[in-house]
């Protein structure tokens, strides 16, 4: 169910550039409305999509591009945490949690247990929260700026050669399986966060599966003994018992 209430807000700018557009999951009318006008109405300008129930969020975000989501918890129809676990099995897409919870264990299972980028609880300021959104969309582009540079520069710890299927530390390749290469892939481009067993098995095989988490384990166990042939003196990839694995950089 999308909310109708923001078209109040809406309008066109001329010659405005194309806008990024932020998916806000949030079942208050209004503080869905304040957030939808601080983000509308600013210098800027976002698009905004609003949904009140966590699985029309879902369906909206499998068929458009969006470039953050502000996710609210207490959702009607289903935990705001299941629906970043969803999304999280696929894409890293940065997530904001605006919610009332503001105990500590919501907070670090939000932000290191679920793979949130930020989390700011209610009642908030609508100018910080946009503050907020635009600081994770200004680190998304400083990454995609930095994971293009040529391999030539020799300013990465790791760069990697798509064509090739090939991943590179200290300039040197690293012997890996098709399967192998695709974990660390996925985690040389989303470093320092934690991404969880089943979302890496969703990488390494493209889509849902089945197979034993210990599949996981075993890869990185292998991963981890190519990347000390090279580099013995750091350990890149941590373990973060009971929530999955990260690549630090």
């Amino acid at each position: 169910m999308t909310c109708i209430y923001k078209l109040q807000y809406a309008h066109v700018r001329k010659n405005q550039p194309i806008m990024p557009n932020i998916l806000l999951v949030e079942d208050d009318k209004v503080i869905a409305e304040s957030i939808i006008f601080a983000l509308e109405n600013d210098y800027d300008s976002f698009k905004v999509h609003c949904c009140t129930l966590g699985n029309d969020a879902i369906d909206y975000f499998n068929n458009n591009d969006v470039d953050l989501i502000l996710l609210d918890i207490g959702l009607p129809d289903i935990s705001g945490f299941d629906v970043l676990r969803k999304i999280r099995k696929s894409s890293e897409v940065p997530v904001i949690i605006v919610t009332a919870r503001d105990d500590d264990a919501d907070i670090i299972l939000g932000l290191e247990g679920m793979g949130a980028d930020d989390y700011v609880t209610k009642p908030l300021s609508p100018r910080v929260l946009v503050a907020r959104v635009k600081a994770q969309l200004r680190h998304v582009n400083q990454q995609s700026s930095s994971t293009e540079k040529p391999a030539s520069e020799g300013k990465q710890i790791f760069t990697t050669n798509k064509d090739l299927n090939q991943i590179l530390l200290h300039d040197q390749a690293i012997n890996l399986t098709k399967a192998e290469c695709k974990i660390l892939l996925h985690l040389v481009e989303n470093p320092n966060r934690i991404h969880s067993k089943e979302q890496l098995l969703n990488i390494m095989y493209d889509r849902p599966t089945g197979s034993s988490e210990n599949t996981i384990v075993t890869h990185i166990r292998l991963i981890r003994r190519a990347l000390n042939k090279i580099d013995a003196d750091n350990e890149y990839i941590k373990n973060h018992r009971g929530l999955g694995y990260s690549l630090a950089l």
